[in-house]
């Protein structure tokens, strides 16, 4: 009874986001790639909903209490980005459930825009501590724990994002020359670093003895298909779990994804290797990117100060 439970949910959010996905590419105009990244943000707000019996159910829990409760949950737990990206996705599919009749109303004007501002975030990075908690904490006797072993060592080695572990491929370790290239990501540029002792050790650990039998090229493949990660938020559940069982609490408003080893690996190196150097370690095209992280750079900001005015030197 169960299993036809889930079966039944599967199908009708499926079927959900067909009908979803066709209205945003006829009716709204939208692009093919883009629209297919919003089926991450729909499936947090499926998951926070709970598996439905059938499309009606869905749409009955759609109300302004639970949207509210839902939003008000995800805050906390993800960056400004992706709150900013998932009060987007939510308008537009409360439009569209309105406009093709399955609410009575339009509840998209109770999701409130999240402005952002230039300039005016800090990068809310993972603490040192706790990336070598998570570290430490993983077993690497499994087959599991050695592919997520060597995730959080790249994740942290080198700030790259979560969609450049998931591309990365077998193609792309050159061990030879002791080098590793992640593919560019969100317009950025072609990451080419030195391959760590530490990395490598944990990537030829998880290829010898833990990445299962598949014809995909991949590097890092879902244990129980032998295929590719299929979405970043399957990325994310790997370290939010891992993060919940090293029992590693974070500071608010820090991910629970990838993206707070980006911010902890710019963090750490900002000062301490040219500005230009950064810029390319993280894959940026333009150096207002990098910015970002002139702000934790505290030694050199002291120096830029200006004396207080009326105050004896």
């Amino acid at each position: 009874m169960v299993i036809a439970a889930a079966q039944t949910a599967e199908v009708t959010l499926a079927t959900v986001w067909e009908r979803y996905r066709q209205y945003a590419l006829t009716v709204r105009g939208s692009d093919a790639q883009c629209t297919g990244r919003r089926l991450t943000y729909l499936r947090r707000l499926f998951e926070f909903l709970g598996p439905p019996q059938t499309e009606a159910e869905l749409f009955a829990r759609l109300t302004p209490k639970t949207i509210d409760r839902f939003l008000v949950d995800y805050a906390p737990r993800h960056g400004r980005g992706s709150r900013r990206d998932m009060h987007t996705v939510l308008r537009g599919f409360l439009r569209f459930a309105y406009e093709e009749r399955l609410l009575p109303q339009d509840l998209s004007p109770l999701v409130p825009t999240v402005r952002r501002g230039a300039g005016v975030r800090l990068p809310r990075a993972l603490p040192e501590s706790a990336i070598a908690a998570l570290s430490q904490s993983i077993e690497r006797n499994t087959a599991e724990g050695r592919r997520d072993a060597a995730i959080v060592c790249l994740l942290s080695t080198y700030g790259v994002r979560g969609a450049q572990i998931r591309g990365l491929c077998l193609e792309h370790l050159d061990w030879e020359r002791q080098r590793i290239c992640f593919p560019a990501c969100k317009g950025g540029r072609v990451i080419e670093q030195h391959l760590t002792a530490e990395a490598g050790n944990r990537l030829c650990q998880y290829l010898a003895k833990g990445r299962p039998p598949s014809a995909s090229r991949e590097v890092f493949l879902v244990q129980s298909t032998g295929t590719a990660l299929p979405s970043s938020l399957a990325l994310s559940r790997i370290i939010e779990r891992r993060l919940h069982q090293a029992g590693v609490r974070l500071p608010a408003n820090v991910s629970h994804g990838t993206h707070g080893f980006r911010h902890a690996f710019a963090t750490r190196l900002v000062g301490q290797v040219p500005f230009k150097l950064l810029a390319d370690m993280l894959g940026h095209r333009s150096p207002s990117s990098t910015l970002l992280y002139a702000k934790v750079d505290v030694s050199t900001l002291q120096q830029a100060a200006l004396p207080w005015p009326g105050r004896a030197v």
